[in-house]
């Protein structure tokens, strides 16, 4: 599981599973004995293959799958373009409101009035935003469409950064213009070289990188010091304003673990060790779906012994508006994880 060749097959990272009824019409948990003649208490719904690579404090790499396989990071690289808004705009924010700007927020109401504050110190209002508007097409609706978008935060960033280069409205999108100039700048210098841009869900450039290099961007974001220590410092002093109630990247970085994912099944982390050395690590699940890069990234941290697994706990499968399956890590990531736990003993 270390090293393999570029272009290695992915790997099993995750199972869905779905709960069979035992006699009587009584549902069968994960933990019931199948009875005899009746087949397995649950079934395996979904196989998510896909990758992951760690990169340890010496430079070491292991991996699942292919490190190289090029993916776009999606919402992944947002601490970075974060950075890179706060050097142009020059301005001293509070933590919540430089969270709130790497933030894929679940428009909880402190989201909301983060972003809101946010846009007032550029002298904005929602109505300047550039996130979608997704389901309105006119009237005061839109502002408030534009503020509940997920990607608000960093827009709200962007829309900060571009007064002072002198661009707003579509050219803050703009690739080519001088903002996402220097925020594609700035992420190269974090993952190394971009493999292509394309257009992100919210409208913005969207970096496609291998996923060694989003594994070796968090590593560095874990840092104490740094280019990228001031957003790191900021989401683990506001952690609810990254995701929000119930999502893992908030649960871990309470626990000083610097995480971010991204849409597709993408998902990055970054923490230090008990000797202070940094480690990074990056998942992409082939079919994109973020509840199996979820599970995997808190299996392989929990077994690795980074944070405890009570940490975290998988939203279970539903049936009905009620739990009836699982989505669990897949032996891989426990392998890989018993690595990691070797590896650290010598790091």
């Amino acid at each position: 599981m270390s090293r393999p060749a570029a272009g290695a097959a992915p790997a099993l990272l995750a199972e869905t599973t779905r709960w069979l009824h035992g006699h009587g019409g009584r549902m069968r948990g994960p933990g019931a004995a199948a009875d005899r003649g009746t087949g397995p208490a649950e079934l395996v719904e979904c196989r998510h293959v896909g990758h992951a690579v760690v990169v340890a404090p010496n430079g070491r790499v292991l991996v699942l799958g292919d490190p190289q396989r090029v993916t776009f990071a999606r919402s992944a690289v947002k601490p970075f373009q974060a950075a890179a808004s706060l050097e142009l705009a020059g301005r001293d924010l509070p933590d919540r409101l430089v969270a709130v700007g790497w933030a894929s927020h679940l428009a909880e109401p402190p989201h909301l009035s983060a972003v809101r504050e946010l846009l007032e110190v550029a002298a904005l209002s929602p109505d300047d935003l550039t996130t979608p508007a997704v389901g309105v097409s006119a009237g005061s609706e839109v502002a408030t469409a534009r503020l509940r978008h997920n990607c608000s935060g960093k827009h709200a960033l962007f829309a900060l950064a571009g007064k002072a280069v002198g661009c707003r409205g579509a050219a803050l999108l703009d690739p080519d213009g001088p903002l996402q100039r220097h925020v594609l700048a700035t992420v190269a210098t974090a993952t190394g070289p971009i493999a292509g841009v394309g257009v992100d869900g919210c409208g913005a450039p969207a970096v496609a990188i291998p996923l060694a290099g989003l594994a070796r961007a968090f590593r560095d974001l874990a840092r104490s010091d740094g280019r990228w220590s001031r957003g790191a410092a900021a989401g683990r002093a506001e952690p609810l304003m990254v995701g929000g109630t119930g999502r893992l990247e908030t649960a871990l970085l309470t626990r000083g673990v610097v995480a971010k994912p991204g849409a597709e099944g993408v998902f990055g982390a970054g923490w230090r060790d008990a000797h202070g050395g940094t480690w990074g690590a990056a998942i992409k699940v082939e079919d994109g779906a973020q509840r199996a890069s979820s599970a995997a990234l808190h299996a392989l941290l929990a077994d690795a012994g980074v944070v405890q697994a009570e940490v975290w706990q998988p939203p279970p499968v539903l049936g009905g508006g009620r739990p009836a399956g699982s989505v669990r890590a897949a032996g891989p990531v426990l392998g890989l994880a018993e690595q990691l736990r070797g590896v650290g003993l010598r790091c």
